[in-house]
């Protein structure tokens, strides 16, 4: 078969969209450069991919099993990309990174500027997902790097422990927990919680300190982002746990932040990852190398 990476990429964009236009408009292409090339592809395979009807396109018999392998295909060009991207000196590159969006504020955002200044023509792609998000984006390819709490171990990523800090509580000015002078995982059970949802890893640790101690959170609200819960706590709606690097962002908005008192703190752990295999360019070596000076004292074992 004489299939091109233009025909798959279009494909892929129409099975995603189920319309030539909104494909046309993602590709920047015209509508009918779109049909051209999908009537190729299937010329070129001899069986029609798409049912076109006047408002929508339906994928046919065949069309699932093509944008699985499509995808593989893609995949492994965009990797073969950044490897070739290596051969680039500093002065030209891209680096894409994942993690969620308060680890990308208050945890590599320092790194990011002190970089961006040191290599202005280094072009840098931040990608602010949930944890499994972050490792799918990593795995595939989307993305150089990423940084995410790793609960088991993946054969396609290297995981490395680049932050462990305890976590911390944070609450309103006038909340009955700020006049204690000892908090304990024990005390803050007591009162009712603003809660992340699982997909983000500060959730995930919390769920891990809470089944070794034994206790259960008392919650009616649940939020998707950790700036959400911030501001439901600032309201006074209950309290939530945030991971260390969320500290100045809580005070910022005025809340109270409490240190967890244990004789064995409970650790917030944080893994660089990178896919195996695969040697980082040298832009985004450079990126690690600034990143491991930067969270060197930000571990605590």
């Amino acid at each position: 078969m004489n299939v091109t990476l233009r025909q798959l990429r279009v494909f892929c964009a129409v099975y995603e969209r189920r319309s030539f236009t909104s494909a046309a408009e993602d590709m920047h292409m015209t509508q009918s450069a779109v049909s051209k090339l999908c009537a190729e592809l299937e010329s070129e395979l001899g069986l029609p991919l798409f049912e076109r009807t006047t408002r929508r396109v339906e994928p046919r018999d065949g069309a699932a099993e093509l944008y699985e392998y499509a995808q593989e295909v893609l995949n492994t060009m965009r990797i073969a990309g950044r490897r070739l991207s290596a051969l680039r000196t500093l002065e030209r590159g891209t680096i894409s990174i994942a993690a969620s969006p308060m680890m990308m504020y208050g945890l590599l955002n320092p790194t990011i500027q002190q970089f961006h200044a040191a290599h202005p023509h280094v072009d840098l792609d931040l990608y602010e997902l949930s944890t499994d998000e972050t490792i799918d984006y990593v795995r595939t390819g989307k993305c150089d790097l990423g940084l995410v709490s790793m609960s088991e171990t993946d054969p396609q990523l290297s995981a490395r422990v680049v932050y462990a800090q305890p976590l911390a509580l944070a609450c309103a000015p006038q909340h009955p927990l700020v006049r204690h002078k000892r908090i304990t995982w024990g005390a803050i059970s007591d009162f009712e919680h603003v809660t992340l949802r699982s997909v983000y890893s500060t959730r995930r640790t919390v769920d891990r300190i809470l089944k070794a101690q034994g206790l259960e959170l008392r919650s009616t609200i649940q939020a998707g982002t950790l700036a959400t819960a911030l501001g439901l706590v600032k309201a006074n709606a209950g309290v939530t746990l945030i991971p260390g690097y969320a500290r100045q962002f809580a005070i910022d908005l005025g809340l109270k932040v409490l240190t967890i008192s244990e004789e064995e703190p409970y650790l917030h752990e944080l893994s660089l990852l990178t896919r195996k295999g695969l040697r980082p360019s040298i832009a985004a070596e450079a990126f690690i190398e600034q990143l491991d000076g930067t969270f060197s004292h930000l571990t605590s074992r």
